[in-house]
């Protein structure tokens, strides 16, 4: 897939210093510390302007809800929602509606306890299975929150921006965190983590095998536990090695009736990330609008129903495929079959609290407040596949993950990708352009989706 710039080289360097890394965590065969280390991070990220919701109407629909066809539905109404990610921030219930049932009760948490060893000169690993789900204040991550917001909805003040799937019991896990830690070593460096020393303090950032399989193994307890549950669990997180010890957690809660959900990653050409490649789960791409940024206010707009609209651009659809978005890479054995759907994934804004990070010559984001963003990435596309299975589940609970996803893929298949690409605003002006089945089966909306589960002979 190729790009082609429309701007210079100066816009170019603008558009690099919101770019945050991507990391592709190396993988460890064997040891006392982590086999794999996986993260969970959006590709870009921007403060929305106040001024964009300084004022808004009664009930605004978000482009991304409304653009997949959620404002309208039974909300996945008594359906689960197990979110593995980086948990929730401190301060969650002043950004989340308080009409979401967020199900604090059952929310858990794995990390470690790190403390420096100075017999082996290296950091020990102590197993903290009783973490809890708030994400640390000082320096944690709002990916979990942002993630979230994306399926229950969220607020500004009073006023509630629609989800898509506003009435879905969410249970927040924390299977990946940030743990910054002081350090004696300054030459110290972590490759499993990619982790090194600066001014005094380390950071190891993601989720491990047993933070991962412990969270999915939980929610494979709970779905066991209880069998009038419907639970999807999403996974807005990845790597670039396979993981067997997690394909087994999944594969278990799978045949306890648990439908995952999982990024696609965001290394484009590079592959795909696992556990999103693995052809079990419902793995999902990131696109956007092709009028985003195009005016004030334009994520509130009205999206038109039918997607095959010219628009201000000179578009024929009105949708594109990002860039970024993880496709299939025959190098590592991945097929085409293995990239599921496509959702919004550019640009959807939510509640957010920039993760610490080091800068080059300081640690940056400690304290950082929570607040509202648009983020890029697979892993916002995620909860919208995610709130969709919900509101389909919602009605036709005997689906497995195996008849959920075939019958999201043959929904996706009645909105394909327009093969002439696409103009849009992504900070700046690209054209995108992409191939067959770079953006799996299709576009996923409720409406497609309905249709086909309603035809569908389980």
């Amino acid at each position: 897939m190729k790009k082609t710039e429309l701007v210079s080289i100066i816009m170019l360097a603008v558009l690099a210093l919101t770019l945050v890394p991507m990391t592709r965590a190396p993988i460890r065969s064997a040891g006392s510390q982590p086999d794999h280390v996986f993260t969970a991070e959006p590709i870009r990220e921007q403060l929305v302007d106040s001024a964009d919701y300084a004022s808004l109407a009664e009930d605004p629909i978000p482009w991304d809800v409304d653009i997949v066809n959620a404002e309208s539905t039974n909300g996945g109404q008594d359906i689960y929602v197990a979110v593995i990610d980086t948990g929730l921030v401190w301060d969650w219930a002043n950004f989340l509606p308080t009409t979401a049932i967020i199900e604090t009760g059952l929310a858990r948490g794995w990390s470690y306890n790190i403390v420096w060893n100075y017999s082996t000169n290296d950091f020990d690993f102590n197993q903290n299975p009783a973490r809890g789900f708030i994400t640390d204040s000082h320096y944690g991550s709002g990916h979990g929150t942002h993630v979230t917001s994306s399926i229950v909805g969220w607020r500004i003040g009073n006023t509630v921006i629609q989800g898509v799937a506003p009435k879905v019991h969410i249970i927040p896990l924390l299977g990946l965190d940030y743990m910054l830690v002081n350090c004696p070593d300054p030459n110290y460096y972590n490759a499993y983590w990619d982790a090194a020393c600066h001014a005094g303090k380390v950071l190891f950032a993601g989720g491990d095998d047993w933070m991962l399989c412990s969270a999915i193994d939980y929610v494979a307890t709970l779905a066991e536990a209880h069998t009038d549950w419907k639970i999807i669990c999403t996974n807005s997180w990845g790597g670039a090695g396979e993981a067997p010890a997690i394909r087994e957690s999944i594969d278990n809660a799978i045949d306890k009736g648990v439908i995952f959900t999982f990024a696609a990653g965001n290394a484009g050409s590079w592959g795909m990330d696992w556990p999103g490649a693995y052809p079990e789960v419902i793995s999902c791409a990131a696109g956007g609008w092709t009028q985003q940024f195009t005016g004030n206010n334009w994520w509130l707009w009205d999206v038109p129903e039918k997607l095959n609209t010219g628009d201000s651009l000179g578009n024929n659809w009105q949708i594109f495929l990002e860039d970024f978005s993880g496709l299939p890479n025959k190098a590592f054995g991945q097929t085409w079959k293995d990239l599921d759907v496509c959702a919004p994934g550019a640009a959807v804004v939510g509640p957010y609290k920039r993760n610490v990070a080091w800068s080059g010559s300081a640690w940056v984001n400690i304290d950082a407040p929570t607040g509202y963003f648009y983020l890029w990435g697979t892993s916002m596309a995620t909860p919208h596949v995610a709130g969709i299975v919900a509101i389909i589940a919602h009605d036709y609970p005997q689906f497995n993950q195996a008849d959920m996803e075939y019958v999201l893929k043959k929904a996706a298949t009645r909105i394909p990708m327009a093969s002439d690409g696409a103009i849009a605003y992504d900070t700046i002006l690209w054209t995108f352009k992409w191939n067959d089945h770079d953006y799996g089966c299709g576009w996923l909306t409720v409406d497609n989706a309905y249709l086909t589960a309603s035809t569908y002979n389980k």
